[in-house]
Formats: C-alpha cells, structure tokens, sequence
C-alpha cells in the first residue's frame, strides 16, 4: 500500500465513515473513494464491505489496524523532530526538561533571567520525572534535561553541576545536625522508591543499620515538602526544596552528610548550540547562589 492509501485506510477506521475521513483529509469524498478503491486492487482483498450506505471493516482490516496504527505513531513522530530541527535551526529555540523539585525552585528563575537578556528566543519548559527526560532526550523532543542523580545511558552526555545536599526538615525539631537514628519512623514522610534520592537515603538507613519504611511515600521533593509544612510528618529533601518552598522551618542538616548530584542531560552525537551553553552558565550561577544560601556543615 502506497502511504495516502494508507492515509485513507486510517481515516475512514478512525471516523467511521468515508464523509468524515475525506473532510479530515481535505480531499473530496469521490476522490478518497478512488484511492480506496485502488488500495483494495493493490491488496486483493477488501477492506470494507459496502452495508446500508455505511463502511463496515473486513476481518482483514480489523489484522491491518494495530499495525497501520505504528505506522501512524512513527509520522508523528517524525513530524515532532522536523518540528523541532525546524524551530531550533537557528539556534534560537530550546526545549527543556527537568525534575519536578528544580521546575519549582531553580529553573524558573533561570528562565527568567535568560528570557529578559534574550527576548527572542523560544523557550519550551515541561517538568517531568528524570527516566521520561532521558527519553524524550532520546527521541529528540528535548536539548536539554536537569535531573538529580546521574543517568549513564549510551547517546547521553551528563554534565555534573553541582552536588545539592540533602536536608532534613520538620516542625517538632531544630536539633541540627540531625543524625538518621534520631529521626521519629513513624512520623518520617519518604520519596518514592523510583526517586534517585530515595535509593541513596535507603543506601545511608542500611549502612547505619536501621530501617525506614515510611508510612507515607511521595513522588516529589515539593509533596514532601508541602506535608511538612502541613504538619503531616518529617522528611529529607534536597537542599533547593528546602530553601524555596514558602512556610517551611529552617532545614536541618544531616550526620552523616548527603547529597544529590544536579545533572543536566543532552544527546551524544550533538554539540551543545549557544542558547544551551548560556542556560548551563545561568544554571550554575543560580545553584552557586543557593548553596551559598543553606546552612553550612
């Protein structure tokens, strides 16, 4: 089958009649009958039979359908990246990605302070969790991903920016440092098991010989954070959370102490364009303004 075959095919299973798929294929109804007519030549079976005025799908069609669906997915996937190579070719379009925690705290302020020195510019910002930013990197339907945590993947560069410590914050409590054991389990509000800083929080309750099953387990820095400032329990948050989330007490620091790596992502085989060099700058600056900002060891 040629493709505007196919085209037809699709339209008329997604419509359910050869009217609506002509109007969506801006074509007139005989002339999408005639490419459908010839798509069933070509095969030597029929697609549709012909009941009441109305198309009603063959057996043949139903098999054909899972697949012209791929099909269908891979063109909007390809219009996606010409989209993008399209917008982007000048160099004055980026599309960022970044974990829930930063798209709260650090990344709008960097998005501002690049869109007032560069009002041109096109700027595209989706918060999104770290595996689904290394995908869409993947898929060209992102240049840049700022992520905790590091995510060794081929066709990834990983640029370390800085090492964001973790932070204990509750509203019972101002002993500081505040070592793990002294933490109240049953009031301890943890991250998800998927969550980078979980795995190293689980790694620092092994190593100290204790264990932590939290009662309640969040997806995001910023829910955690908000529980606390709720009164609903105790948590450990990176650093930037701490500082920016409104109503929250002053963070404690941790004995022994941790931290998350900030990593931003792009693709291997592509040399970072001007636009993406400037954010990374402006990113550092920001974090070297935050950290300074947090309680020192």
């Amino acid at each position: 089958m040629r493709l505007r075959q196919i085209e037809v095919f699709y339209a008329i299973m997604s419509t359910g009649s050869l009217r609506r798929a002509a109007e969506v294929l801006h074509v007139s109804q005989p002339a999408a009958s005639k490419v459908l007519r010839y798509a069933e030549q070509s095969l030597g079976f029929a697609l549709f039979e012909r009941t009441g005025g109305r198309l009603v799908p063959t057996r043949e069609a139903r098999i054909m359908l899972p697949h012209v669906n791929t099909i269908f997915g891979k063109i909007s996937d390809l219009k996606r990246l010409t989209e993008n190579l399209r917008y982007a070719r000048d160099g004055h379009a980026i599309n960022i990605g970044c974990v829930p925690s930063l798209g709260l705290s650090l990344v709008p302020r960097v998005i501002q302070k690049y869109h007032a020195a560069h009002p041109g510019n096109e700027l595209t910002i989706d918060t999104l969790h770290g595996t689904e930013i290394v995908s869409r990197i993947l898929n060209h339907e992102l240049d840049l991903g700022i992520v905790f945590g590091s995510y060794e993947k081929q066709g990834l560069t990983a640029c370390h920016i800085a090492d964001i410590p973790l932070v204990m914050i509750d509203q019972k409590s101002t002993k500081s440092p505040m070592a793990l054991e002294d933490i109240d389990p049953a009031r301890y509000i943890g991250l998800s098991e998927n969550d980078p800083t979980a795995c190293l929080l689980d790694m620092a309750w092994e190593e100290a010989g204790l264990a932590a099953v939290p009662g309640v387990r969040v997806r995001t820095h910023y829910m955690a954070a908000e529980l606390v400032r709720l009164g609903g329990g105790c948590a450990i948050v990176d650093g930037l959370t701490a500082l920016h989330h409104p109503g929250l007490p002053k963070p404690l620091l941790l004995k022994p102490s941790l931290g998350m790596a900030c990593t931003v992502l792009f693709r291997a085989d592509y040399a970072l364009s001007r636009i993406s060099q400037d954010i990374l700058g402006l990113l550092k600056e920001e974090i070297k303004e935050d950290l300074a900002a947090l309680p020192e060891n």
